[in-house]
């Protein structure tokens, strides 16, 4: 299908928005709640409101109009989403509600703004104001320029617009999540390389803006999202894809659980990262086509304490670090573990006392699907079902069994009925 050349004025007006748009947003959170304690007339405000304004004109300069939309953590700017990475959603959803207290979904300006018709407009977001907000503004303080959008109103636009993406919005969205696939793996190949080089200086931070973009892109995109999973490398990249599609699969996953975007944004961090230890495995042992030795074995089995040591290498010891060593070594925690009965000597599965962590429960299931469904030197790829009946069957013991059977509706998969032993067990 020929989608046409990208227009170049296009893209660089998006471009435009984009950082216009960011702007805004961190200005308009910085005024709206100091103007709770300070009077918008303070000289504290003078600077970043000639810097707001400044923004907002430039925007009506080039568009004609600045139309700004906010509702939870969407804001949109004349039309266009603005992409927010991880840090700045909280800032868009107090700015939002903000607005929503005082019935406001958005504004909208034709005309160029003047320092004092900000200061007006800021007068609504003080402590003395309280429910909705005059459309021309609070008395003494009229909106000549600036126009009030009722919050409803906005709402049920944003909704359509989520609901109903036209074709070329979709294609588009599309190419922007084989981009940040794309990037995704690029970074994680980067960063494999500088781990076995004992590099310490890899910007993780980076990592973190494009897991917020896979999570952004999950619900809108997400037959299409599981689709890039199926991407296996021909190369020695295996593990920089498998990493990216252990991630995506946990990001979906976690969104079928109910996760919101910070808890699923640290998911994908935590997957991401899960693996990374078997960066530091000797390449013999990782590509041998036959069985590995005892000690070969005992080695490999160390992983999960050399990706702890990998993630505290190259960060700062803080929540989120300790969440990803965390749950990369709950991820290998086997859900149940063989204990002889006492009365007969059979052996039996027995759930453990240690108490598992959502994350890394996820992160175990998603990891092994994606690495059961890939292509190794010592074996073919499974096909999904099969996959998933391993997981169901021989390798039971390693999942939570409630969350495997979710995770089996969540990948569109029948129903199994796996033969163990001269009995059945079904997973619905």
């Amino acid at each position: 299908m020929n989608e046409g050349p990208v227009d170049p004025a296009s893209v660089r007006r998006e471009q435009r928005l984009q950082g216009w748009g960011r702007q805004i947003v961190s200005t308009l959170y910085m005024l709206m709640r100091n103007v709770k304690i300070h009077s918008p007339d303070n000289a504290i405000f003078l600077k970043p409101i000639e810097q707001l304004c400044e923004v907002m004109n430039t925007v009506i300069a080039s568009d004609r109009r600045i139309n700004l939309h906010a509702v939870d953590t969407h804001v949109y700017l004349n039309g266009t989403a603005i992409k927010l990475d991880f840090q700045a959603l909280e800032t868009a959803r107090y700015l939002s509600n903000e607005l929503r207290e005082r019935d406001v979904g958005g504004f909208l300006a034709e005309r160029p703004i003047t320092s004092k018709e900000i200061r007006d407009f800021l007068t609504l977001f003080t402590g003395a104001q309280r429910g909705a907000a005059p459309e021309d503004g609070d008395d003494g303080h009229r909106l000549d320029a600036i126009r009030l959008a009722r919050f409803a109103k906005v709402k049920e636009i944003l909704d359509k617009m989520e609901e109903e993406p036209d074709l070329d919005q979709q294609i588009d969205r599309k190419k922007y999540l084989l981009t940040v696939y794309a990037r995704a793996v690029l970074f994680m190949r980067n960063y494999i390389d500088r781990v076995r080089q004992r590099d310490a200086s890899i910007p993780v931070a980076k990592a973190g803006r494009l897991v917020q973009d896979l999570v952004d892109l999950c619900a809108e995109q997400r037959t299409h999202f599981l689709g890039l999973t199926t991407t296996k490398p021909a190369d020695d990249t295996y593990l920089a894809h498998h990493s990216v599609n252990t991630c995506l699969i946990s990001i979906v996953f976690g969104s079928e659980l109910g996760l919101d975007k910070r808890q699923l944004h640290d998911l994908g961090m935590s997957a991401l990262f899960s693996q990374i230890g078997l960066a530091t495995m000797p390449k013999a042992i990782m590509e041998r086509p036959g069985g590995l030795t005892r000690t070969e074995r005992e080695e490999l089995d160390l992983h999960p304490l050399r990706t702890a040591k990998t993630i505290l290498a190259t960060r700062g010891l803080d929540r989120t670090t300790m969440l990803r060593v965390v749950s990369a070594y709950e991820a290998h925690v086997d859900f149940t573990r063989p204990r002889k009965r006492p009365t007969d000597g059979k052996v039996e599965m027995v759930q453990p006392r240690l108490g598992v962590g959502a994350f890394g429960r996820i992160v175990a299931i998603a990891e092994c699907y994606d690495a059961l469904t890939s292509r190794r030197p010592f074996r073919e790829a499974y096909g999904p079902s099969i996959a998933l009946a391993l997981m169901a069957s021989e390798l039971a013991h390693r999942f939570d069994p409630d969350l495997l059977r979710v995770f089996m509706k969540v990948m569109a998969i029948q129903p199994l009925k796996i033969v163990e032993g001269g009995g059945r067990v079904s997973v619905s």
